[in-house]
């Protein structure tokens, strides 16, 4: 597993969204990612759709959890 798939595991499904939302990231899936992501928990979806964003890097997730937007 990598270190950005890690931390974001670390988060909540709410912390998750306001990451996302933070960097200007939309969760909009296409037909087969529906597919794909069919009967997955939801933060589970949320940490591997974030995982490829390019937008967020590892330091970013480590100031999000540093600068005490934890729940």
């Amino acid at each position: 597993m990598s270190i950005k798939k890690e931390l974001l595991n670390e988060l909540t499904e709410n912390q998750l969204k306001q990451l996302a939302e933070s960097k200007g990231i939309e969760f909009t899936l296409n037909t087969t990612q529906k597919e794909y992501y069919t009967g997955w928990e939801e933060k589970d979806k949320l940490v591997d759709i974030m995982t490829d964003q390019k937008q967020i890097s590892v330091s970013d997730i480590e100031k999000f959890i540093v600068d005490g937007k934890l729940e």
